[in-house]
């Protein structure tokens, strides 16, 4: 499991969905922010999921926690 990143399997039980596609629609319609990997599955940043929630301030700690991103991590899961 991913400290910056959700899996797919959270994904999956977060929206109730398994299938990329049906998971982006899901997040596009409740406007949480992803980007996709090259395998078009939705990759969700577990701060951005925060501030969605209203656990986080969009501003301040958020912010932050965007500009640690580990990008090697992050390409990591891209490449999987």
């Amino acid at each position: 499991m991913s400290d910056t990143l959700l899996s797919f399997d959270e994904l999956k039980e977060m929206t109730g969905f398994k299938t990329a596609p049906r998971i982006c629609g899901w997040l596009d319609a409740n406007r949480i922010a992803y980007l996709k990997s090259g395998r078009g599955r939705p990759l969700v940043s577990r701060a951005v999921l925060r501030v969605a929630l209203g656990e986080m301030p969009v501003s301040g700690s958020a912010l932050q926690a965007e500009r640690s991103i580990n990008f090697k991590k992050l390409a990591d899961a891209v490449r999987r």
